[in-house]
Order: C-alpha cells, then structure tokens, then sequence
C-alpha cells in the first residue's frame, strides 16, 4: 500500500539465515483507510526480539477531544475541624438545615443519594471551610525528605 524501502517494510527478520517476512500488521477498518497516513516499520525500537515495531499514522478529520487534565493543586474539606466542639456544632445546625431543605420523596435512589451526600459536604465546607493544597497528592513529606537525602 505505501511505497518504502525494504528496511522499513519487514517486520520479521532472522540474522543466522538472512530470512525477512512481512508477518506484523496493522489492522484497520475499512471506513478507516482514506485516513491512514502512513505504516512503516520502526527499526531500534524491539526489546530482545525477532520482531520490529510497525507503527501507523491516522489523520481524522474531526476535531479530537480535548484531555482533561487533572488540576495542579488539591482542594479537600478539613474535616479535622470537627474535633472541636463548636465547629461540630455549627455543622450539626448546618447538615439540620441542609436535610430541611431536601424533599422526602425525591423517586430514585441515586438522585436521593446525590443530594444527601451533596448536602453533607456542603454544610462540611461552611463549618469547617477547605484546604488547598498547592503539591501533587503523591508529593508527601516522606518524597520531600528524600529528595533532600538526594541532593
């Protein structure tokens, strides 16, 4: 299909005898083929095999989603708060209110469970507010101390 030298058209080769074959494919649908750039074979890129990477290049020409990226810093509720007993106080008169306002029968149980744990965490964070943590959930004091060993 795509016209390229023999070093990038075998996928199979075997040295004591100086064999090649064409034995790797990529597969594509046929809906799919207009859009297929390019398939060749990569040479460098096996761990300790026989075999070569075949790699395909696809152009769609819908526009791909974009990734969600995780956000940067880590936004909790300070639960902690909780051990004081004003604190838990006021939250008892929020999570009161909050379950006032959350009709009795609301149909299924999911929308009922929606808006009871909605309700918890919204009176958490108007008793006992958030944290916002600027480092990454696996950067701990432990990974801070060994990098400080490292240096």
């Amino acid at each position: 299909m795509f016209k390229h030298k023999g070093a990038h058209q075998y996928t199979w080769y075997q040295d004591t005898l100086g064999r090649r074959s064409m034995i790797d494919l990529v597969v594509v649908s046929p809906d799919l083929w207009p859009h297929v750039l390019d398939t060749r074979v990569k040479r460098g890129a096996e761990l300790s095999t026989d075999h070569h990477l075949v790699v395909s290049w696809i152009h769609f020409r819908s526009r791909m989603p974009d990734r969600l990226s995780r956000p940067k810093r880590i936004v909790r509720v300070c639960w902690e708060h909780l051990a004081d007993p004003s604190v838990r106080g006021v939250f008892n008169s929020h999570l009161r209110e909050s379950f006032n306002q959350i009709p009795r029968e609301v149909g299924d149980i999911e929308s009922e469970w929606t808006m009871f744990s909605s309700s918890i965490v919204d009176a958490a964070i108007r008793s006992c507010g958030r944290k916002v943590s600027g480092a990454s959930q696996w950067w701990t004091l432990e990974v801070r101390d060994a990098v400080k060993l490292k240096k």
